[in-house]
C-alpha cells in the first residue's frame, strides 16, 4: 500500500494574503485615528485663536466679538458651535470635521463624537 504525501502547495500564499489583509486593516484604522487626533487639534487651535480674536471686541459688543471669532474659527478649518461674552471674556466652542471618511466610521464604531469639539475663552484682563 502506498501513502500519498500531503500537497501543501499554495499554503504560503494563503498566509501571506491573510497577513497583507491584516496590515491593510491596521493601516486604515491607524490613519483614521491619526485623522481624528488631527481634527481635535485643529478644533482646539481654532477655538483658542477665535477666542483671542474676539477678546478685543468683547468690551464693546458681543455680536462683534462673536463675528470676529467665527471668522477666525472658519479660516482655521473649524465650525463655531457656541459663542458668548461672559464678564468681558469670550467663551466659545468649535468643532472640526475629520478629513477621512474612515474617521467618521471609526467614531461611530467606538461611540465617540464624529466631530471633535474644543472650548476656549479669552479676555483682556
Amino acid at each position: 500500500m502506498t501513502r500519498r504525501r500531503k500537497d501543501d502547495r499554495g499554503a504560503a500564499l494563503v498566509g501571506a494574503a491573510a497577513l497583507v489583509g491584516l496590515l491593510v486593516v491596521l493601516a486604515l484604522v491607524g490613519g483614521a485615528v491619526a485623522d481624528l487626533v488631527a481634527a481635535g487639534q485643529r478644533a482646539a487651535a481654532a477655538a483658542d485663536l477665535g477666542a483671542l480674536a474676539g477678546a478685543p471686541a468683547a468690551q464693546s459688543s458681543e455680536t462683534r466679538a462673536c463675528t470676529a471669532a467665527a471668522w477666525v474659527v472658519r479660516q482655521n478649518g473649524a465650525t463655531l458651535r457656541t459663542c458668548a461674552v461672559v464678564d468681558g471674556d469670550v467663551r466659545l466652542t468649535a468643532s472640526a470635521r475629520p478629513r477621512s471618511p474612515w474617521s467618521g466610521w471609526l467614531s461611530r464604531v467606538v461611540g465617540g463624537p464624529v466631530e471633535p469639539v474644543a472650548t476656549a475663552h479669552a479676555g483682556l484682563r
